[in-house]
């Protein structure tokens, strides 16, 4: 174990999700080395993670530390020897940074070994096989600074991100410009993501928004790609909204300004609904209940990226100390990496997940009580017709709709 350690470089150059998931490792980190100078560098498009965390003492930016080529490589190098890192921990495998690292002198190079080059650069590395889903991503970024000290049993906190108050107050304007009050709970409902993983339906969150906007403020969330998907989902559920005064808000959201502005979004809301994607994990650190949508495959199960440092239910269950649920096909999935299409017996699995399941589940969420598959619910659910009317098949390849 190392004691007294200085200067200390942790590296993750990928999405929000992946970000958010090493802040209950900076967390551990700064209490085993409380008077170190933690530098952490990510990706420009999502430093605004990061602002204000308390145990980080220096945010880098990914494309200004690397900025490619061999002369970009020595630059990386020269700025790593003048900052004079003790300890480098590569959260995310990644050759040229492990490869400066190396060049750069920095005595203890932590990462895993999974690439060639990782047994040649990191002389404190770990042997991990992540796509076994053995342990929660965020428990995998603890295990690499088991040399440091930390065990992971010892160490499981929530993600935490710092809302921006500037942006705090900027969003409550936007809110009272859309007339959403808080007469009524308000909730997200985020259809999109990346296609990392398989995702519910787009009709799904189309008629779930339907039943909900009737007890619920709702706001159709999206990223600055997911423009037409949200006003896909919008427009098909304004279709059945009635604007009465007095009545929930039906309203939507495109996070096109920035990251800092969606987070404080995100903060504002009671709830979100939302498959396996960053602003999922952006809910988890600011404190929003969430319902999310997982797959069963096994390197997109939620063990493995579901909602960390905090109690869920899940499709057997939901009660009032939960902060969330996962609810997963009720299927016997035997694919480790990805979806067998046609050829499964289950193909196409996702609708397995039931609008009722997640609406009965947010409503605890936001009510209190419980609900359980074995035994007598204490939660009413509204009995609303559902809409078979909606345009669109299901493409169980990429949880899309075609």
């Amino acid at each position: 174990m190392l004691r007294e350690v200085e200067r200390i470089l942790v590296v993750r150059g990928d999405k929000i999700g992946d970000v958010i998931l090493i802040t209950p490792t900076l967390k551990a980190l700064r209490s085993i080395q409380p008077k170190a100078k933690i530098s952490v560098c990510v990706r420009s498009a999502v430093k605004d993670v990061l602002k204000g965390n308390p145990n980080v003492s220096e945010l880098l930016v990914f494309e200004e530390l690397d900025r490619g080529g061999i002369l970009g490589l020595f630059r990386m190098v020269l700025a790593m020897r003048r900052k004079r890192y003790q300890v480098s921990v590569i959260m995310q495998g990644n050759f040229r940074i492990a490869f400066a690292t190396f060049l750069a002198g920095i005595p203890f190079r932590i990462g895993g070994l999974s690439k060639w080059w990782s047994w040649i650069f990191l002389n404190m590395g770990i042997r991990q096989n992540r796509s076994n889903v053995e342990m929660h991503e965020a428990d995998y970024n603890l295990q690499l600074l088991r040399d440091l000290g930390v065990v992971v049993a010892h160490h499981r906190y929530r993600p935490e991100i710092t809302v921006d108050p500037a942006q705090k107050i900027r969003v409550a304007s936007i809110f009272e410009e859309k007339n959403i009050s808080s007469n009524f709970p308000l909730v997200a409902i985020h259809p999109g993501m990346a296609g990392s993983a398989l995702n519910w339906p787009e009709k799904y969150y189309v008629q779930l928004g339907r039943r909900l906007v009737r007890k619920y403020n709702i706001l159709i969330t999206g990223g600055p790609d997911e423009k037409d998907l949200v006003d896909r989902v919008y427009e098909k559920i304004e279709q059945v909204h009635s604007y009465e005064s007095g009545t929930p808000v039906l309203s939507k959201y495109l996070g096109t300004e920035s990251l800092g502005e969606f987070i404080a979004v995100i903060s504002s809301c009671d709830a979100i609904v939302v498959p396996s994607t960053g602003p999922m994990h952006i809910a988890v650190g600011v404190g929003t209940r969430v319902v999310t949508l997982f797959s069963p495959i096994r390197v997109q199960s939620g063990m493995r990226w579901g909602p960390y440092g905090i109690s869920h239910g899940t499709n057997l269950g939901v009660s009032s100390q939960d902060k969330s649920t996962i609810l997963v096909p009720d299927v016997n999935c035997a694919e480790g990496f990805k979806c067998a299409g046609a050829s499964c017996i289950y193909y196409s699995c996702m609708p397995r997940i039931s609008i009722e399941d997640v609406e009965v589940q947010l409503d605890v969420l936001l009510g209190g009580g419980e609900i359980s598959m074995v035994k007598p619910s204490k939660v009413e659910m509204t009995s609303l017709p559902f809409d078979d009317d909606l345009e669109g098949d299901y493409d169980g390849d990429e949880g899309i709709i075609s």
